[in-house]
């Protein structure tokens, strides 16, 4: 298959790890991954006319924004056809359709009709199953991916998942000129081992080169200490619950005292008459040397405590991660700062250092998929055909096919263009936008969102209405893979001060997934500008009024 096929390089495709059949039959090797083509099949005819409709749609928007007379009117026509509800609570209106359908099916006897009635109750999942795998098959099966989910079932290799991961892992990586060589691939007649062989010697390569800028970089130890940070945050969120003797956590301190005391010297060496010249640098820089001003002061006033009772109590206070200014914020904050001040102060190797995480990590994937090659499978008909009776948007083409109620048709017909809206506005912003796909008695709609900013850098949103509480919008930002950024906007104050009350738990079960929470903003905006909060979806907002 093409590269950028097997790769799915696309803001709106999903890859999901799926273990080859034990009684598929074996491919032999062929073809490389990078090279094989799928063969043409009927299906094809399915993708043409499932993509009929959206690319009219898209075309049209298109249209309106070539001809826009300014860059505000183009934002305006964006906002419109984002805003656009066309089935405003669309999981709450296919639970509705699945009754009405059920009893079309009872009054006409048509088994048919009643295996789709089945088949929409199949993917309304009440919202307390929600899990991350859970969600991510909702997504891909909520319609939005249909035609991309079509296509890559038409590819005629059955994966393993370490060869899906592998090519998944390839797909997202942040190094543009690997990831150039790597694309190669699919100009080269190699078969499958030796395209594995060939991307081996890539990545050690480029592993090397990386390393080589490492090592010749005079941040070298300053960007390993970027690192003993997190590692000496994420120690004592590891420890926090269990019960330590005085003497455990004098030694603690104690080495925390000298690591924070000696990394303030090389901060405070680190400025230069160019870089003080930068705005941005100074800036931050200011800030990280008062985090680790914070630091020693805090460590310096454990190691005054005379009585071991009340060294160990007030280790404990100031390692609790539920209370704002703790050991763990401000040594994570003092990391964040630093690869920050690094990253300006010397680029190359704060992306050598990115480029050889990446490339060790893709080594270590390619070595399982290389062990699993022999593995990859031949898909049958019916696993394409899986596709469609699994997808919301072709089980609703097929209601409004099959039904003779026209209402029930109208209602079918109404979603599908939802879920089309929901396609071109993914489309034209490059990530992915879908209904909620769950029922959720307390909330009256919503949608989500994502997209993959520059580098390491993603973005979910969450827009929600809640009966009882208003609205609540949310974005999440993960970057660099480890760092989690929560701004919130609520319609209510008694919203804002509920999830206020429970921050502290959420904190903590965020942390349990070796992730950080780096920045927690919350505020109330009247409904208005709610509406208006994340029109602008690619990046975080600042400036909160409350910040924990």
């Amino acid at each position: 298959m093409d590269v950028a096929n097997s790769l799915n390089i696309s803001n709106t495709s999903v890859q999901t790890g799926q273990n080859a059949s034990q009684n598929a039959p074996v491919r032999k090797n062929e073809g490389s991954l990078f090279k094989n083509q799928p063969a043409g099949t009927p299906s094809e005819q399915t993708i043409s006319n499932a993509l009929d409709n959206v690319g009219k749609l898209v075309a049209r928007v298109l249209d309106d924004l070539k001809s826009a007379s300014s860059l505000s009117k183009a934002e305006q026509i964006l906002s419109q056809a984002k805003d656009t509800k066309i089935a405003p609570n669309l999981a709450s209106e296919l639970s509705d359709l699945a009754k009405s359908l059920e009893a079309e099916a009872a009054q006409n006897e048509s088994p048919e009709i009643k295996s789709l009635a089945l088949k929409l109750k199949e993917f309304l999942k009440p919202i307390a199953d929600l899990k991350a795998g859970s969600l991510n098959d909702q997504i891909k099966n909520s319609g939005v991916m249909l035609e991309a989910n079509l296509k890559d079932a038409l590819t005629p290799e059955k994966l393993p998942s370490s060869v899906q991961k592998l090519l998944s892992d390839i797909k997202n990586l942040s190094n543009q000129n690997l990831l150039s060589q790597i694309l190669t691939l699919n100009d080269e007649s190699l078969d499958n081992q030796n395209s594995f062989m060939k991307l081996t010697s890539m990545l050690e390569k480029a592993s090397g080169d990386a390393k080589n800028i490492l090592d010749n970089s005079n941040m070298k130890t300053l960007l390993k200490d970027v690192d003993k940070l997190d590692n000496v945050a994420k120690f004592l969120d590891k420890n926090f619950s269990k019960e330590q003797s005085a003497d455990a956590v004098k030694s603690q301190i104690g080495k925390m005292e000298n690591f924070i005391s000696n990394l303030s010297e090389k901060v405070a060496n680190l400025a230069s008459e160019k870089l003080n010249q930068s705005a941005a640098f100074s800036s931050n820089h200011k800030e990280l040397k008062t985090i680790l001003e914070n630091l020693k002061n805090d460590l310096k006033m454990l190691n005054n405590i005379g009585d071991e009772a009340g060294l160990v109590k007030a280790f404990n206070e100031v390692s609790d991660v539920s209370k704002d200014g703790s050991l763990q914020d401000k040594l994570q904050s003092a990391a964040r700062r630093l690869a920050h001040s690094l990253s300006l102060a010397d680029p190359e190797a704060s992306t050598a250092k990115s480029d050889l995480a990446e490339s060790k990590a893709l080594l270590k994937q390619l070595k399982l998929a290389t062990n699993d090659i022999n593995n990859i499978t031949t898909k049958s008909g019916s696993e394409i055909s899986n596709v469609l009776n699994q997808d919301v948007k072709s089980t609703l083409l097929n209601i409004s096919e099959k039904s003779q109620n026209p209402q029930t048709v109208n209602a079918a017909n109404k979603m599908i263009s939802q879920i089309e809206m929901h396609q071109m506005v993914s489309s034209l912003q490059g990530g992915i936008q879908t209904y909620m796909p769950y029922i959720w008695d307390g909330v009256e709609g919503g949608n989500v969102a994502f997209k993959q900013g520059k580098k390491d850098k993603f973005y979910a949103q969450i827009d929600l209405n809640f009966k009882k509480f208003g609205q609540i919008n949310v974005m999440v930002g993960l970057v660099d893979k480890r760092y989690i950024d929560l701004s919130v906007a609520t319609q209510t104050n008694e919203f804002k001060e509920l999830i206020l009350s429970s921050s502290s738990e959420l904190k903590q079960a965020i942390s349990k997934l070796g992730l950080i929470v780096s920045n927690f903003n919350i505020k109330t905006l009247p409904k208005v500008k709610l509406n208006d909060r994340f029109k602008n979806f690619g990046g975080l907002d600042v400036g909160f009024d409350k910040k924990i």
